[in-house]
């Protein structure tokens, strides 16, 4: 009997594991504004490897007066909806790409939303207009190799029934920061949740909550007409 129960316990683990999947790969860049400006003037990681950075990095946080935040991007094309869809990526440095200037942590709460890509490298889309909020985490704790996941199923199926070419992640301190930085990489949409460390998700019904309320305010307005 506990030949057979190891026998299925296995089994289960090989299956579930079997289920999850990556829905497809990520480019990542960092841009930043200059100091003090709303939008973005340079790149920090890009393809060309600007300033000797290595390409395909999300740096989050400052360098000295900039701020500076992380970006994924997901070519759409051919991909079908999904019953799960998370946006998950890994912890890569627990400081900047600056040494000397932003080569300690930044020390707070990054904010997770998304953008309406392109599948280009735009430093624009620093202020590109949120597609909406997909959730937050705190550094303290964080470790390199650390794994993080939201869930952005309902925005990744809404982009595919919209035939978006391309589905933009983007990663942004909250609050002024400490000066340091904080530096992703990894970035792919994948089937399952595999964060290693807890994560703030704006939940579910939240969508779901402001549409009524959006609904509520529209029904008053007609019945005061």
């Amino acid at each position: 009997m506990k030949n057979l129960a190891l026998a299925c316990a296995v089994a289960l683990s090989l299956g579930s594991g079997a289920q999850a999947a990556t829905i497809t790969n990520g480019f990542t860049f960092a841009v930043a504004n200059g100091g003090g400006s709303s939008a973005g003037s340079h790149f920090h990681s890009s393809t060309g490897g600007v300033f000797g950075n290595p390409a395909g990095k999300a740096e989050v946080g400052s360098f000295s007066s900039e701020e500076v935040r992380g970006l994924s991007e997901y070519n759409l094309t051919g991909l079908t909806a999904s019953p799960f869809a998370f946006v998950t990526f890994d912890v890569f440095a627990l400081a900047g790409l600056f040494s000397g200037t932003n080569d300690f942590l930044y020390d707070g709460t990054i904010s997770v939303d998304a953008y309406l890509g392109n599948n280009a490298e735009n430093i624009s889309d620093f202020t590109a207009a949120s597609l909406g909020s997909v959730g937050t985490f705190g550094t303290a704790g964080l470790q390199v190799g650390d794994v993080l996941s939201f869930n952005i199923t309902s925005i990744f199926n809404t982009s595919i029934g919209n035939s978006s070419a391309s589905l933009g992640i983007r990663l942004t301190r909250l609050g002024a920061g400490n000066g340091g930085a904080v530096t992703f990489d990894d970035f792919r949409l994948t089937t399952d949740n595999q964060s290693t460390v807890p994560t703030v998700p704006v939940p579910a019904s939240l969508p779901l909550l402001m549409a009524g309320v959006a609904g509520l305010g529209l029904l008053r307005r007609r019945k005061q007409g």
